[in-house]
């Protein structure tokens, strides 16, 4: 467990582990863990070892979690029902994968939205199909094989669509992945179930690359719950295949650091070999100095784009970053540097919801 006792990622950490500290700041720890949206599954692990008052929280968060989730199972019947009707099978992404994972218990697991992913050749058929139920498209993306993000007003979460991971640099698409997957059947209705690796896959591809967590120092601890998981399951992770999926260069190096954040915090028999070395040693001091330190995030993180440029993922530049809407675009700079200003504060933004 990482020497931060003095905060609340430590006091979260001891929690999930069974050994809750005997003296904890209660509003530090619950704000840390409403902010990683992992307050359900404090919920569970915590059980009746807090003051009345902190119970009554954790069982009304608890029970709107189980509320939520419910209302989701019910929307992906739904849904995979009606693709079905149209000849589509989908491979289930994320969230919506590990619910249905046998042998993992995310009953305390809050689910943010639903990521399906189809064939190329399929999404206008899944699009059309989807909206006979009264879903809408919201923010088109205008790529051919882009997202498609689709919602209905009476759903608690968005329904988004995927033919291929949005990062380049590992990218993969629906053919890609159906020789890791299994059929899964839920509520009449049929899907493809991603293996734990390949769920591994997907969550540190979102975190590290897509979301830049790796440039950024940010933790997800929602998702490292869920590797940590998943290691756990029956099969569990095999951790040299999902090294495989990651080329050398920094997506190995992003895998890397996430593997010994994962670890660190939860004590998993992750190989050594595949997080070894002073860079995810370093990287993972530095994501525990900016828990403690918030200002050092954009410094360090400008530092770490700098020392490793994250252009093979697509996820800066030009075409990634639009700046016709920004600030940038009104200052009398050269085009090429309002760009590179732009994509870099892609990677200084704002932390979204569930990162610390």
């Amino acid at each position: 467990m990482p020497d931060v006792a003095a905060e609340p990622l430590a006091t979260l950490l001891a929690c999930f582990a069974g050994e809750p500290p005997p003296d904890i700041d209660w509003p530090s720890a619950l704000a840390a863990a409403n902010r990683a949206l992992v307050t359900g599954i404090l919920a569970d692990r915590i059980g009746d070892r807090a003051p009345p008052d902190v119970r009554a929280f954790l069982a009304a968060i608890r029970g709107r979690t189980a509320e939520r989730n419910s209302r989701l199972a019910a929307q992906l019947r739904e849904a995979l029902g009606t693709l079905n009707a149209a000849g589509i099978r989908p491979i289930l992404l994320k969230g919506a994968a590990i619910l249905n994972t046998a042998g993992v218990d995310c009953s305390g697991r809050i689910v943010s939205d639903l990521d399906l992913m189809v064939p190329p050749s399929a999404m206008g058929d899944a699009v059309r199909c989807l909206s006979e139920i009264g879903y809408r498209e919201y923010a088109p993306s205008g790529l051919a094989l882009g997202p498609r993000n689709l919602f209905r007003p009476q759903d608690v979460g968005m329904l988004d669509l995927h033919s291929r991971t949005k990062v380049r640099h590992p990218g993969l698409a629906y053919q890609d992945l159906l020789g890791d997957c299994t059929d899964a059947a839920i509520g009449g209705a049929n899907a493809w179930l991603p293996s734990p690796t390949a769920q591994a896959f997907f969550f540190i591809l979102h975190d590290q690359l897509q979301e830049r967590d790796y440039w950024r120092g940010l933790v997800d601890l929602r998702h490292l719950l869920d590797l940590a998981a998943l290691a756990r399951a029956p099969g569990g992770v095999d951790w040299a295949a999902l090294a495989d999926r990651f080329p050398s260069g920094f997506p190995r190096r992003a895998l890397a650091v996430q593997l010994r954040t994962a670890e660190t915090f939860f004590a998993l028999d992750i190989p050594a070999h595949l997080h070894a070395g002073r860079w995810p040693r370093l990287q993972v001091r530095r994501r525990l100095a900016q828990l403690r330190r918030p200002w050092l995030r954009v410094p360090l993180t400008l530092l770490t784009w700098l020392a490793d440029p994250p252009w093979q993922a697509g996820l800066a530049g030009p075409r990634a970053t639009p700046i016709e809407h920004s600030r940038l675009s009104r200052l009398p700079l050269p085009q090429p540097l309002r760009h590179a200003f732009a994509a870099a504060s892609r990677f200084v933004q704002q932390a979204g919801p569930g990162k610390l």
